[in-house]
């Protein structure tokens, strides 16, 4: 059982490294800063939130749940993507980022 487990985590965090990198690339960011744990945050809150060093915030227990919501209602909303999409995108990050990341008609308004 264990082993299933661990299969299944690799498979999220690869799928989720590919779709940060795809993303990256359509929202005109180098792709290979969406592959780098940590500076991924960094450039997203660099890109939505106008300040990169607001990624120590994420150091804050509970707080931090909040500023992800925050954040992916920002990441969702520059895709006009809605408020519901935005709740996915926190809790299934790897699914619905796949789905903007492969999906041709979505495109990246910097200034929402």
């Amino acid at each position: 059982m264990e082993f299933m487990e661990s299969v299944f985590s690799c498979a999220w965090i690869a799928a989720t490294l590919l779709f940060l990198y795809l993303t990256f690339q359509k929202m005109g960011i180098t792709p290979w800063k969406g592959l780098v744990p940590g500076y991924n945050l960094y450039i997203l809150c660099q890109e939505f939130d106008g300040n990169g060093w607001r990624v120590f915030m994420f150091l804050i227990p509970v707080y931090n749940i909040i500023l992800w919501f925050r954040l992916c209602r920002k990441w969702a909303a520059a895709f006009g993507k809605s408020k519901g999409w935005s709740v996915g995108l926190a809790l299934l990050t790897p699914i619905f980022l796949g789905m903007i990341a492969l999906d041709n008609k979505v495109f990246y308004q910097k200034n929402v």
